[in-house]
């Protein structure tokens, strides 16, 4: 399978991972679905990050490491990453490890590109 469709299916079982490591989330899912369900979306919405790829040219590169190319991408925005995992508020925690998850499988891809 090329890198470009394991990247994209890694992005998408990051809620798998979260569950399988994190007992909070277990709990969520077996007693209160609507908790559940806005988790997914928190995590799925940290992909969101990836709308700075619109200011690239070309949107899609797949020789480009991503990884201090786009603004949101950075090692200058990953210490508000870091942050968002402190907050009290779940969803933001939850959106945070996913965002970091995310810049994580997007260093792997640029490992993978040298």
């Amino acid at each position: 399978m090329p890198t470009t469709e394991i990247h994209i299916v890694s992005n998408i079982l990051l809620i798998a991972i979260i569950y399988l490591f994190d007992k909070e989330v277990k709990k969520w899912f077996l007693e209160d679905k609507k908790s559940f369900l806005y988790l997914c979306l928190s995590v799925f919405g940290s992909n969101l990050i990836d709308i700075d790829h619109l200011l690239a040219t070309p949107i899609y590169d797949p020789t480009r490491c991503s990884i201090n190319f786009h603004p949101l991408h950075s090692w200058y925005t990953m210490p508000l990453w870091v942050l968002g995992l402190l907050q009290n508020n779940k969803f933001i925690r939850y959106f945070s490890l996913g965002v970091l998850l995310h810049l994580w499988l997007d260093w792997i891809s640029c490992l993978l590109l040298i």
